[in-house]
């Protein structure tokens, strides 16, 4: 028997020159984004190229024809460019793989410097489901937690809809923060299964059928929110999307950013899959705010707001393509369709986190607040005021109103009159707030200067007691120290809570017939505690014993209380 020939066969790895494509075009960053797409059309090119600054960037023509039908244009196409991973020709196919794993759409190939062609993540195989390790995540969940969703799976699977959890409800398990409200996604009827949910687990179902979403109030106070998978289109900048029903891959893809689009699929045979179309779980470990498509900001600004409040919960960073389409959706357009009860409400979204003054700071100066006003330019006195408002906040419990005010306050301070007016009415404030805004405005510098040459604490108090919360607040803002600056701080941290130690009734119980003099006494009362001369119910009713015996004398009110007024209790 003749041995068997031993062959050697060399290992061959695919290049990326074997499988990029060649229908690409090198552009300059004006051109504009319809004269762009006729270029596309014509040459039918899957990619338009832009050097620039030694960077390189990418607009895809189905971008381009959405532009177009958002009225966008004459806009240049640096303003809808994508950042683009650049490699080489020879280089290895795996190398270009992971650029495209790593969330990138498109990566260009080169060959000595020049554009030769590029890859399409859509034209590659990649894993879009991911096995979840559903047992360890769900693990982090409390028990009654993992009966929810349980629950939720088993009412799916026996009503044959896909359903998954999704959105913050995922990336904040996968972050090791899990929350009791849940997140839920189904394919087909999202109200039925709510009603279901709410008759297997006890709870009140409320239906909101233009969103195609229902809740489910658990008696715990828990929440389930269910969503139809749906599919979403926008007719303007910065309109309401149309909505009509889609899938689980098709949901995921009009959320807003990456660590957003994740889903962990409960029910049947996908049950425990990761689903993961655009990268978030990346991004999630790269700590990275990053949109799903160059358009997201001018379809809908509010995501900025978002961007911003999000990096500053989780200690992220913006990912530099999705900053730099921040920056042009900013200037782009005016977004005539963006209501101002929406920008008021990611205003309130941001004063409930836990660094209001620090994201609105981020949020000026990435120029966010163009969109309010075309022509605001955030100031570092304006970031100064936003750290004094925030200080003022931690030292002392106020009110939602009163943080608003301050906040809103400082922001429109650089304004003139008339800017103001247009801020105001852009958020579309009804009248109370611009009203208490305007006093505000109006009373508290003088408020704070005359708290400057105040004699002592009492004096003070009686000019601070009728002031409201927000007077006295943004008053203490603008103080620069200085009596003015402790009476302030006294006032809103002590004074206000501080009551007489004797009441009406006492006066009446020592025999003084009801009249003026209560007032002035318990004034006095009041002044006497504020200065440490009184402390206690016993001494305030042997000091108030002698001022009504004065006023049985005769002595009047003004003689009552200067008689007692110096007196130390002992």
């Amino acid at each position: 028997m003749m041995p068997l020939r031993r062959t050697t066969y060399p290992h061959v790895e695919p290049r990326v020159a074997g499988v990029m494509h060649r229908a690409v075009a090198e552009v300059p960053p004006g051109l504009p984004v319809a004269e762009a797409a006729r270029l596309a059309g014509r040459r039918r090119l899957r990619l338009l190229v832009i050097r620039r600054e030694r960077r390189w960037w990418g607009v895809a023509p189905e971008v381009l024809r959405r532009a177009v039908e958002l009225g966008l244009s004459e806009a240049a196409l640096l303003d809808l460019a994508w950042d683009l991973p650049v490699v080489a020709a020879s280089a290895s196919e795996v190398t270009a793989r992971q650029l495209l794993l790593r969330g990138a759409a498109h990566v260009a190939t080169v060959e000595r410097g020049r554009l030769v062609g590029a890859l399409a993540a859509e034209g590659l195989l990649l894993p879009r489901h991911l096995p979840a390790e559903a047992g360890e995540l769900l693990a982090r969940l409390p028990e009654e937690g993992r009966r929810l969703l349980a629950a939720v799976g088993r009412l799916g699977a026996e009503a044959g809809m896909p359903v998954a959890a999704v959105g913050g409800f995922v990336r904040d398990l996968l972050l090791g923060r899990p929350r009791a409200d849940i997140d839920v996604v189904v394919e087909g009827d999202g109200a039925a299964l709510a009603r279901r949910l709410g008759q297997t687990l006890g709870g009140s179902v409320t239906l909101h059928p233009s969103f195609l979403t229902a809740t489910v109030e658990l008696g715990d106070g828990r929440r389930i929110d269910v969503a139809t998978a749906r599919r979403e289109r926008y007719l303007l900048p910065g309109a309401l999307p149309q909505v009509e029903p889609g899938g689980l891959e098709e949901d995921l893809a009009r959320r807003d950013f990456t660590v957003n689009a994740l889903a962990l699929r409960l029910d049947g045979e996908g049950k425990g899959l990761l689903l993961d179309p655009h990268g978030g779980r990346r991004d999630l470990a790269r700590r990275s705010i990053r949109v799903l498509h160059p358009l997201s900001f001018i379809e809908d600004p509010t995501r900025i707001f978002r961007a911003v409040r999000f990096a500053d919960r989780l200690s992220f960073r913006l990912a530099a393509g999705t900053r730099h389409l921040l920056g042009r959706a900013t200037r782009l357009t005016v977004y005539q369709a963006l209501s101002g009860q929406r920008l008021e409400a990611e205003l309130e979204a941001i004063l409930r986190e836990a660094r209001p003054a620090a994201i609105l700071a981020r949020l000026g100066r990435l120029g966010a607040f163009r969109l309010l006003l075309p022509a605001y330019r955030f100031r570092q006195a304006t970031a100064a005021r936003l750290e004094a408002a925030a200080a003022v906040m931690e030292q002392a419990p106020l009110s939602p109103e009163t943080a608003r005010c301050l906040y809103l306050l400082a922001l429109t301070e650089p304004l003139r009159p008339d800017g103001v007016e247009a801020w105001e009415r852009r958020l579309a404030l009804p009248p109370p707030p611009r009203e208490l805004l305007e006093r505000c405005r109006r009373e508290a510098l003088s408020l704070a200067r005359a708290l400057g040459r105040a004699a002592g604490s009492s004096e003070a108090y009686f000019q601070l007691r009728a002031v409201p919360e927000a007077v006295g607040a943004w008053a203490l803002v603008l103080a620069r120290g200085g009596p003015a600056r402790r009476h302030l701080t006294e006032h809103l941290a002590r004074w206000r809570w501080l009551r007489p130690l004797l009441s009406g009734e006492d006066l009446k119980a020592l025999g003084l017939a009801p009249g003026p003099l209560y007032r002035q006494l318990l004034d006095r009362l009041l002044a006497a505690q504020l200065e440490g001369r009184i402390t206690t119910r016993a001494g305030a009713e042997a000091w108030a014993r002698e001022a009504v015996g004065l006023a049985r004398e005769g002595r009047g009110a003004q003689g009552a209380t200067d008689n007692t007024y110096g007196r130390r209790e002992s």
